[in-house]
This record gives C-alpha cells, sequence and structure tokens, in this order.
C-alpha cells in the first residue's frame, strides 16, 4: 500500500489501522468468542490437532471439519494484549493437562509466536500472560502471543487476516510479518505471502453455548444427582462402619 504521508507520527498510526485496504478488527471482537473458517475450505475451520509423544500430548493449529454447526473444538477466545489480541482455546481436554493439572484453572492453551521458533501451541499461565500485557516491548523477549485482525469491514468478519510481526524472525531486531493461512493438507501456518489467508470470523453468543462444550473441567460445577449422592453416602457409611 502506498501512502503519502506529511506527518509520520500520523502515518504509522493509519498504517496501523489500515493494512492492504483491510481495517484493524481488533476492538470489535475483543472479549468475544469467535471460530476461524477458512474462505478456500468452507466448513473447515481452525482448530486442534494432537500428537501423542513419549513426554505427553503436543498440539497444532490444523483444519477441523465444521460444516454449519457449531462445533467446541474450533472456539476460541479473544482478549485485549497490548491493543492486539491474543487466543486462547474455548474447550478444555484433559489429555492437554500436561503436568499442570492441580492448576489447571490459571493456564489456558494459546497459541502464540516464538522469536525464533515461530508458531506454537501449548499451555500458558495466567500471570505469565499478565506480565507480558504490562510489560514494556523488549527487544530481547521471545514470547510474542498478540495478533491483529483486519477485515473488509468489522461488522461482517467474511475476509479477514490475522496477522503476527514476529513470524520466524530472521534477526534479532527484525519484524517479519506472517498471516495465518490454510495449507492444502490441512495444517494452519503463518506466513509471510499467501493466496489461502483470507477467514471468515464467526463471533458467538457465549449463553448459547452448551456447558458440556468446556468439556471435563466443566464437570467441577455439575451438581450430583439424588440418586448417586445417597450410593456414595452409602458405601462411605458401610466403610466406617
Amino acid at each position: 500500500m502506498k501512502t503519502l504521508c506529511l506527518l509520520p507520527i500520523l502515518c504509522i498510526q493509519f498504517v496501523q489501522f489500515v493494512q492492504g485496504g483491510q481495517n484493524n478488527c481488533n476492538s470489535e471482537l475483543a472479549d468475544k468468542i469467535v471460530s476461524f473458517e477458512s474462505n478456500n475450505w468452507r466448513g473447515y475451520q481452525v482448530g486442534l490437532h494432537e500428537k501423542r509423544r513419549r513426554g505427553g500430548t503436543t498440539l497444532d493449529l490444523s483444519l477441523v471439519w465444521a460444516g454449519q454447526s457449531l462445533s467446541p473444538g474450533t472456539l476460541w477466545m479473544a482478549e485485549q494484549c497490548r491493543g492486539q489480541l491474543c487466543f486462547s482455546r474455548y474447550k478444555y481436554d484433559a489429555k492437554e493437562m500436561g503436568d499442570y493439572f492441580k492448576e489447571i484453572v490459571d493456564e489456558k492453551n494459546y497459541f502464540y509466536m516464538q522469536r525464533f521458533g515461530g508458531l506454537r501451541v501449548d499451555h500458558v499461565w495466567t500471570h505469565d500472560l499478565d506480565d507480558w500485557k504490562n510489560a514494556k516491548p523488549s527487544e530481547s523477549a521471545s514470547f510474542f502471543p498478540g495478533f491483529d485482525v483486519f477485515c473488509d469491514k468489522c461488522d461482517r468478519l467474511k475476509y479477514c487476516t490475522v496477522v503476527t510481526k514476529k513470524n520466524n524472525i530472521d534477526k534479532w531486531n527484525r519484524d517479519k510479518i506472517g498471516k495465518m493461512m490454510a495449507t492444502g493438507d490441512g495444517w494452519v501456518r503463518f506466513e509471510e505471502f499467501s493466496q489461502n489467508e483470507k477467514w471468515t470470523i464467526t463471533v458467538h453468543d457465549k449463553n448459547k453455548i452448551p456447558d458440556w462444550y468446556l468439556g471435563p473441567n466443566s464437570a467441577l460445577s455439575v451438581n450430583i444427582s439424588s440418586l448417586l449422592s445417597f450410593i456414595v453416602l452409602y458405601y462411605i457409611t458401610e466403610f466406617i462402619i
């Protein structure tokens, strides 16, 4: 995009909110539950692929078939991060607890960028993310959870691009733009140049999402039935007597 800038500061601000003719829609998506559907492969949305290894389960972003229905595995929570957006998985899965199951209420699975390792999906502690939000940008940082979302229209969210400025940085101080794109074999990556980076973003009403979509941890808040309570009490009493 060629822009004639008479005032450099105003030009920087303008480029920050408009990229390639698209508008920055971060504020419209903050604190929302969203899903990303590929414009090239309709019905496929951004979800997770699990790989089992000796050390546990690793996660990768991939396309997941959802069709036109609401799918718990493709819902993401968007939160404001330094004027950008951080995305964490809405659905909780016991297989993703790793070694942190005792503190699962204080962590979530985010996708984020690493300075030299590129895209990663992993647990992020709440306090670590809060520290990043409150800290000043540092040249020595290696953790970048913030992304920008640009769309043709922020009230429609039909042709959107999810952008990171920290995509496989070549040099320590050099930013390299990366756009979220879908590969032909079903993976989701961040590439500088791609024809498959357009997404349709849907904002979901939390009140219309079933509680069971949250997975095993939602059981903590489920009331035990009277019959089950009676059975448990019976066996406890028998054991004590």
